[in-house]
């Protein structure tokens, strides 16, 4: 996936504006979606289940997430059809005449832009988490330098996953070490509700405020917020932390749907021990930084049958380093 190739590529960025379009109509729906039709052209167009398909001008696209739904929607010339498998990947059943770029955004994306509908299915928000680490699985040197670790590809591409996310969500202590914005900037699209879990005070989310409207949502106790902007979520704790999928049901009943997870260490680690992260990418980079700061803080294990498997996974090219998809098993 050359992300910066197909942001300048006219078909991927009508293809792009569609995929945002499906976002907002599947998180806007209530019923469970089994088919829907995308058109990619000046004017897009989403089209769920029994709606009558786009007649329009552009290229047509047909997404099943019901598998035995596939002889339901009879096949039209030019049309591009693909199976949504196991959250992160579209197989294709007939290759239409989209073009390549164009093609590639919408394998790459079209499972995120369907969250919502997998939110619904599990009562809860869906996670996705991402880091860019390099060959040796650290993510920050032991002083907290991460920039660059990824590349401006891929930078693109977590910024194309918050527009397409309800929710971003980032611990405490990473807020403090980075100062993030946690906005939509380097891709079209609105910005996310920005979350943070652990103890955040108001001079901690200076940087968020400073960075734009929107509502932050700080997880845990603390001093009540100093800006009508922030609202505090005093989650019960249980062993001395919040359940991570307390978090997720309770954004799930405030419309939060779909959350991106960027860390950090620790925060992403109890995601994953709890198993509520369902799709987990790591942008790996061609460099080896010796110590630092790991990607995931996990127990001792003493077989690697008590590992960390894979349902499904894929790999893709992003940039100058590969973008590891996996459904956590």
């Amino acid at each position: 996936m050359d992300a910066g190739g197909a942001q300048a590529d006219p078909a991927a960025a009508a293809c792009w504006r569609v995929l945002c379009l499906l976002a907002e109509r599947v998180r806007a729906g209530g019923e469970p979606v089994r088919a829907c039709w995308l058109r990619i052209g000046e004017a897009p167009e989403i089209c769920l289940d029994d709606e009558p398909p786009p007649a329009g001008p552009g290229w047509r696209v047909l997404l099943l997430l019901d598998p035995a739904a596939t002889g339901d929607f009879p096949p039209v010339p030019g049309e591009s059809r693909y199976l949504v498998e196991d959250l992160i990947a579209l197989r294709p059943l007939a290759r239409g005449d989209l073009p390549p770029a164009a093609a590639a955004l919408l394998e790459t994306y079209a499972p995120y832009a369907l969250a919502a509908e997998h939110a619904r299915r599990a009562g809860r928000a869906f996670a996705v988490s991402h880091f860019a680490q390099s060959l040796d699985g650290r993510i920050a040197t032991c002083g907290g330098d991460s920039k660059w670790i990824g590349c401006a590809e891929n930078l693109l591409h977590a910024h194309r996953m918050r527009a397409l996310c309800d929710g971003v969500l980032i611990g405490a202590r990473t807020l403090r070490a980075d100062r993030p914005a946690l906005t939509v900037r380097h891709a079209e699209g609105g910005s996310p509700v920005r979350i943070v879990v652990g103890a955040a005070g108001n001079g901690d989310v200076d940087c968020l405020l400073a960075a734009g409207p929107g509502p932050i949502l700080l997880v845990g106790d603390g001093e009540a917020p100093a800006s009508p902007q922030v609202e505090r979520l005093p989650l019960p704790r249980r062993n001395g932390r919040i359940a991570t999928a307390a978090i997720l049901e309770e954004l799930y009943r405030r419309g939060v749907l779909s959350v991106y997870v960027e860390g950090g260490s620790a925060t992403t680690s109890a995601f994953l021990a709890d198993g509520t992260i369902d799709v987990l990418q790591l942008h790996i980079s061609p460099l080896i930084l010796g110590t630092g700061i790991p990607s995931f803080v996990r127990p001792e294990i003493t077989a690697v049958a008590e590992s960390v498997r894979f349902a499904t996974h894929l790999y893709r090219p992003v940039g100058d380093g590969i973008l590891f998809v996996g459904r956590v098993a």
